[in-house]
């Protein structure tokens, strides 16, 4: 189940620390032009699942909620021991991606990475707009 708080995107996770596990935040960057795009929480390619060379799986049911929202691309932050990194996908694309679901999981759809842009975007900015200026 995911619930919409603002701009920011949450799904239930029901673990003894919290009920409610941030997936990102739709905001506006400059890719040159400005706009409006939907950030995933930051992801760390040691902790987060992660197929290899493939990609980063969405929730298909945020996909459908970004789409509905005319929202057309998704930002993935990734920070690693490699440094830091941030791909763009159309959000088209995801909808359109690879299904996988694992044991106690939603269903979710991924793009590869190869497929996907590199782009520059401010780290610290990203981390601001996500998180409040907590730590990732």
């Amino acid at each position: 189940m995911i619930k919409r708080k603002g701009d920011k995107f949450f799904v239930a996770v029901f673990t003894p620390k919290h009920e409610w596990k941030l997936l990102g935040s739709i905001m506006t960057v400059r890719v040159p032009d400005e706009i409006r795009v939907f950030c995933t929480h930051f992801k760390q390619p040691d902790k987060h699942f992660y197929i290899k060379g493939q990609g980063y799986p969405i929730n298909s049911e945020l996909l459908t909620m970004l789409h509905n929202a005319r929202i057309n691309f998704i930002i993935i932050p990734e920070d690693g021991k490699r440094g830091f990194k941030t791909y763009i996908a159309r959000t088209k694309d995801y909808l359109n991606g690879s299904e996988i679901s694992e044991p106690l999981t939603e269903r979710q759809r991924y793009v590869p990475l190869k497929e996907c842009s590199e782009i520059n975007v401010d780290r610290l900015r990203l981390k601001f707009n996500l998180y409040g200026g907590k730590k990732c």
